[in-house]
């Protein structure tokens, strides 16, 4: 490359980047860590902490914060910036109150500081503490939490906010320890008992101004300040140190109101400061309040050594000294201004730096990078931006810290753009899905890399690498069953140390596998025989395996053509395309057009030797053929879901809007939506609603597409509860296709009034695919004349046989599945109602008509839970369901089934002909409700909803009808899914 120069330092080195050094050179020269590198460290029990100031009006909190750790508990303590966690944890330690001792004898403590953005960034941290590693190794997210499950420890992390979801991961990844985390976040509580600091009690703080300035301290003024900070004590300690400064410096004048007086007193102290001091507070304001400036920086930019700059002004309560770094205080902040013209000289200052730094001191930065880089990409100063960004990621590709080297990758990709750089438009796609599929995001690096295979560039070799990774990543989202391939990439990852070394022979034996050749098999053999190896190494090294060697600057584009082709799976026929066998539409194609196919076949098999070749989507009609009956071994697909509410229908046609994230102005469909998406930060997308025609709706769900799976969909009848609507009760919804597109899952629904007009109705969706365990199941019978219907692994999990037993009548066999919850729902452009009229053990009796009643062969998904969440989703376990038991002659319902997490108590009481109300005990949003009718012809619907209004306290009404479109007392099944963020 030109214009770069190696500089040592330790066992990594920095690239230092001129206009043509590129973040991908860097990437591709990182070795692979392997399990036998990781080496234990012994931790100690305590680790030493020396807290600024005394603790004042926290005895309750250290008291909560002791009893839960001694538990065995994890805590979260919250509050405002300045509310004092910090000391608390501090003072914890220090008094021995917070240590591994606490525990049992022989575990140990760590202690980590700093905003961490991502759970993967957080888990590289704790692998390098509890770890001997290597500096300069690339660490699979996979193998550093296979190393650290085995770790037991008291685990501090202070001022790590991370969203929920993220926090949940990170804290799975060492089941074994306890963690402690401070956050500013107020929205932690599923994490561990929450303890939210406020502010402190007058007399405290009090207590604390005269801490600071001594007996000096106005009582009035603190009292003042107090009410106006909510008993904060940062606030209401700079106030007071303020004060106290301009009173020793000069007159402070009197009678005026409180903020008058910290004003004037503030002018006072800043006119005090040396020229040095000033340019160091310039530099600290520059960039915001919550900047954290390392103090080698600071002196850079600024050019004021530490004791002239940074330190007086921490001495004046102007600026805080916090992790090794400086923060302009609050009160200072807002009496140093900063104009925008100013920013480019202070951004090419920083670029500068970083260009010279050593990659740890890079890291330690991010604060500064990643508010650098977004302030000038706000500006629209591309081209300074890129020049930081492009830096910044050189010397962070270096470093263990590739969680930080994500998100500057990702504004660096935003400045390339912006700069129309193609070239470095490729590079930092390139490099950002090698820090994706590390992370094992799969699909977020799949969408990233998509962009660089549009593009054309001016380098060749880094488009062979782009392709390279992307045939990497189009078999691993083809999901090869993991028992051979993790076999055979753990004999590899244990042979080669670095991406160079191994590039080949991760290559070579993924083809093996993949293409099911003799030497695959004798590889795979070789893995098995050694079953501490698979155990050990496996399921973390097959991603860094394949991702890394992709990397590898000597891969030959013959070596990656000569895989197999996208989409093909080990024991699985390719998917064959006919002219005289096209996929089908439906008369609304044309309105958004024609959905893409769904990328993996589906074989139909019945017993009197049907396999009908033509592909179809779901509810499809079918004609059987005379061939042999053709089977495909089973594969497994890792569970995966999603929900959605469609409140707002009556848009117009062809709009498209989405239904959660940052710009949907309200809640009333955001509080009903989410997925894995959602669930990892930034969020991968949000779900979209497209108006395509009178009552149908697209949905698209990012991130969870997969082949398969089955669709629920519920209608909310809003005129059966008394809505002013368009419509009269008795509506209904169904899917009527869906597919994967890329990484979304899009589903079509279509909705219609009691005579089969479409109309324009509310629902509810939940989708899910896959299984994890043996909890739930379903099957999606799209042969719906076929005596018996054998599902294959993309129509059925945890499923048997569907046999017909007369028009519209079905017996489903779903093993495991007794004295659980089953439900169904038609699927296909036209109305029909699928209801459960019988249980038999494992056997579920269906049965499905036309609007008129009528017996009607219709196509069904239908799903069964036990005594689970049907997500199947260990992170959102919380759920209830209800089997009802009810007719037009009974007295009173009666609860036949029943399941809640945590035994919450659940109560149903008949309110009028066919309407009921459900009272959950344990559920919040976010969530999603769905209902299944029992008897021949009925229907029935959600009414209305209130899991919003307080945690645990859910109440659901519903409304029943029969094939007349009348209400009607009759059995239900309502099975209710808390996917809580709150």
């Amino acid at each position: 490359m030109l214009g770069q120069r190696a500089l040592a330092f330790g066992a990594s080195q920095v690239v230092q980047a001129g206009r043509d050094v590129h973040v991908h050179y860097v990437v591709d020269q990182r070795p692979v860590l392997r399990r036998a590198d990781l080496v234990r460290r012994v931790l100690p029990a305590t680790v030493e902490q020396t807290p600024r100031s005394p603790l004042r009006g926290r005895e309750d909190d250290l008291a909560f914060l002791r009893d839960n750790v001694a538990a065995g508990s994890p805590v979260v303590v919250t509050g405002p910036k300045g509310a004092g966690k910090t000391l608390l944890l501090k003072h914890a330690a220090k008094t021995g109150e917070l240590s591994g001792r606490v525990l049992g004898d022989d575990v140990g403590m760590v202690w980590l500081s700093g905003r961490f953005r991502t759970a993967a960034h957080v888990v590289r941290e704790l692998l390098q503490e509890c770890f001997e590693v290597d500096a300069d190794v690339i660490v699979p997210d996979a193998l550093a939490r296979r190393a650290l499950g085995d770790v037991r420890a008291l685990v501090v992390l202070d001022g790590v906010d991370l969203p929920p979801a993220e926090a949940q991961l990170l804290l799975s990844a060492m089941p074994r320890s306890v963690f402690v985390l401070s956050s500013r976040r107020d929205d932690l509580w599923e994490v561990g008992r929450t303890r939210p600091l406020g502010g402190l009690p007058l007399a405290d703080a009090i207590t604390v101004a005269r801490d600071e300035v001594g007996d000096r301290v106005d009582v009035d003024e603190v009292e003042s300040d107090w009410r106006e900070c909510d008993g904060n004590p940062r606030d209401i300690v700079e106030r007071a140190a303020v004060r106290d400064a301009a009173r020793r410096l000069g007159a402070v004048p009197q009678g005026e109101s409180s903020a008058e007086a910290l004003a004037q007193g503030l002018a006072i102290v800043l006119g005090s400061l040396t020229d040095q001091a000033r340019r160091a507070l310039g530099t600290l304001a520059a960039l915001g309040d919550d900047v954290r400036w390392g103090t080698r920086l600071l002196t850079a930019i600024s050019g004021v050594p530490e004791a002239e700059g940074a330190a007086t002004l921490a001495r004046k309560r102007l600026a805080h000294f916090e992790d090794d770094g400086y923060l302009v205080s609050d009160v200072a902040a807002r009496s140093a201004p900063f104009t925008g013209s100013d920013l480019v000289p202070l951004v090419d200052r920083v670029t500068e730096w970083v260009t010279s730094a050593p990659p740890d001191a890079v890291a330690a930065e991010l604060d500064v990078l990643e508010r650098a880089l977004k302030r000038t990409l706000d500006a629209e100063l591309h081209e300074t931006a890129l020049a930081l960004a492009r830096t910044a990621a050189t010397g962070l590709a270096w470093t263990r810290h590739w969680g930080a080297l994500a998100i500057v990758l990702g504004l660096g990709l935003r400045a390339a753009i912006g700069a129309g750089s193609v070239r470095e438009e490729i590079s930092f796609r390139y490099a950002l899905a090698v820090c994706r599929l590390n992370d094992g995001s799969t699909r977020q690096a799949a969408e990233v890399l998509a962009g660089a295979l549009s593009l054309s560039g001016d380098d060749e070799r880094l488009a062979v690498r782009v392709r390279e990774l992307d045939a990497e990543i189009q078999h691993l989202s083809a999901r090869q069953p993991w028992s051979a391939l993790d076999a055979v990439l753990a004999r590899v990852a244990e042979a080669g140390s670095t991406v160079a070394a191994s590039a080949r022979a991760v290559r070579d034996a993924c083809g093996a596998v993949l293409t099911s050749t003799p030497a695959g098999a004798q590889l795979a053999r070789l893995a098995q025989e050694n079953p501490a190896v698979v155990r050990g190494v496996a399921s973390m090294v097959a991603v860094a395996g394949l991702v890394l060697a992709t990397m590898s600057a000597s891969g030959s584009r013959d070596e990656a053509t000569a895989m197999p082709p996208t989409g093909v799976v080990a024991g699985q026929p390719p998917v064959a395309t006919s002219e005289s066998n096209p996929a089908p539409t439906d008369s609304n194609s044309a309105a958004t057009g024609t959905p893409p196919n769904d990328p993996t076949p589906t074989t139909r098999v019945s017993t009197n030797g049907a396999t009908p070749e033509d592909r179809q989507a779901p509810g499809t009609s079918r004609t059987e053929s005379p061939h042999p009956q053709t089977t495909e071994p089973r594969t497994t697909i890792p569970a995966t879901w999603g929900h959605v509410r469609v409140w707002t229908v009556d848009g117009a046609i062809g709009t498209t809007r989405p239904l959660s994230g940052p710009t949907v102005p309200n809640n009333n469909e955001a509080n009903w939506t989410y997925g894995p998406w959602e669930m990892i930060t930034p969020a991968a997308g949000y779900p979209t609603a497209t108006h395509v025609a009178v009552g149908k709706q697209r949905i698209r769900l990012p991130a969870v597409g997969a082949p398969g799976g089955s669709v629920k969909v519920t209608t909310q009848d809003y005129a059966a509860w008394g809505g002013a609507v368009g419509y009269r009760p008795g509506v209904s919804c169904q899917p009527s296709t869906w597919f994967q597109d890329g990484a979304d899952e899009v589903v079509d629904v279509v909705c219609f009034d009691r005579a089969g007009n479409p109309a324009d109705v509310p629902f509810f969706l939940r989708y899910v695919a896959g299984s994890a365990s043996t909890g739930r199941g379903f099957v999606f019978d799209d042969q719906p004349t076929a005596p018996t219907f054998t599902p294959d692994w993309r129509h059925g999990v945890n499923a048997g046989a569907v046999t017909r037993t007369g028009v519209g009548r079905y017996t489903a066999d779903f093993p495991g599945s007794a004295g659980g919850a089953v439900e169904v729902t038609a699927v296909g452009p036209a109305l029909r109602h699928c209801a459960v009229t019988g249980r038999r053990g494992q056997l579920a009796d269906l049965a499905c008509t036309a609007p008129d009643g009528s017996p009607a062969d219709t196509a069904f998904t239908a799903a069964f839970t036990v005594d689970h969440n049907l997500l199947d989703d260990p992170r959102k376990p919380v759920g209830d369901y209800l089997v009802i038991g009810d007719s037009p002659s009974s007295s009173a319902p009666v609860i036949t089934a029943k399941w809640a997490s945590g035994n919450a108590p659940t109560t149903l009481e008949r309110l009028s002909t066919g309407k009921y109300k459900a009272h959950f005990t344990n559920g919040y949003i976010r969530s999603t409700v769905h209902v299944t009718a029992h008897g021949h012809g009925n229907h029935c619907a959600v009414m209305q909803l209130n899991d919003y209004s307080r945690a645990d306290d859910s109440h659901f009404w519903i409304a029943c009808f029969d094939a007349a479109g009348a209400l009607v007392n009759t059995g239900f099944t309502l099975i209710y899914t808390s996917t809580r963020i709150y």
